[in-house]
């Protein structure tokens, strides 16, 4: 071999393979998205639609109820919530990172925004229940403050991990989201016999189920739960199956009327 043919077995690869390796060097090293939260996401955002068509959608189309302007406040703040979570998770699925953190901050404003509403609208409801002279006015409150307390909890340390644990970030927005979830299929049991306490926890149950897809998930594409699952189930479950007892407690009696104070 003469030193023309050494040169040429020595010449650089073309630019195609080039860009080939390039490629296959950024496929290897790019964070995997899964589109598991994106999909999952769209079915709690269907459940949720679904669940208020007869207590809120019928009644404001026809004009037969009457709402104050509050409870549509209340209503478009928490739509808009699962309809941003939904949002978020699409544009995480794709890789839009820069744009997924723009819309971030107002998640992050939003969150905040529930709290105070939620705390208002239960209030409110206590008001309307004593005025139809319900004998446990504070009864269903108990599921209300454990539901914002939880998702707020959760929302939190979501907001902590988001610029340094993704994966952390990804699963505790998960577990915040079920929070509305819950309470949302609730009105799904308005026309089912109450058979207490099975019907009382039903609606957090069955949103639970999200957590047995998010474990599948979890062993599929890492081989274990993550540590961040494991949270959210052992905070979610304890607290869906306690919460009808609480409300039902004498404790919780004599400390729920001090939120009528705050009228």
């Amino acid at each position: 071999m003469n030193s023309a043919d050494r040169n040429q077995g020595a010449l650089p690869p073309s630019r195609d393979a080039e860009m080939a390796a390039l490629a296959s060097h950024q496929t290897a090293t790019s964070p995997v998205r899964p589109r598991f939260f994106a999909r999952t996401a769209l079915v709690m955002l269907a459940w949720v639609i679904v669940s208020f068509p007869l207590t809120y959608f019928l009644p404001v189309i026809t004009g037969s109820q009457h709402f104050s302007v509050f409870v549509h406040i209340h209503g478009a703040a928490y739509f808009g919530w699962i309809f941003l979570y939904t949002w978020q998770t699409h544009l995480a699925a794709k890789n839009k990172i820069a744009r997924h953190r723009e819309f971030g901050l107002a998640g992050i404003a939003l969150s905040a925004l529930l709290l105070p509403l939620g705390v208002i609208m239960a209030i409110l409801a206590i008001q309307t229940r004593i005025a139809k002279g319900d004998e446990q006015p504070f009864f269903y409150t108990a599921f209300n403050i454990v539901d914002l307390a939880t998702f707020a909890a959760l929302m939190i340390a979501s907001i902590v991990a988001v610029t340094r644990h993704s994966d952390w970030h990804r699963r505790l927005t998960f577990g915040a989201a079920l929070c509305l979830v819950g309470p949302a299929i609730s009105r799904w049991f308005y026309a089912v016999p109450a058979f207490p306490p099975f019907t009382d926890f039903g609606p957090n149950i069955l949103a639970d189920l999200f957590l047995i897809a998010l474990v599948i998930h979890d062993r599929r594409t890492l081989g274990h739960v993550h540590p961040a699952s494991w949270l959210v189930i052992a905070l979610l479950v304890p607290l869906h199956f306690f919460t009808p007892f609480l409300g039902a407690s004498e404790a919780w009696r004599s400390v729920a009327p001090l939120l009528l104070q705050l009228t």
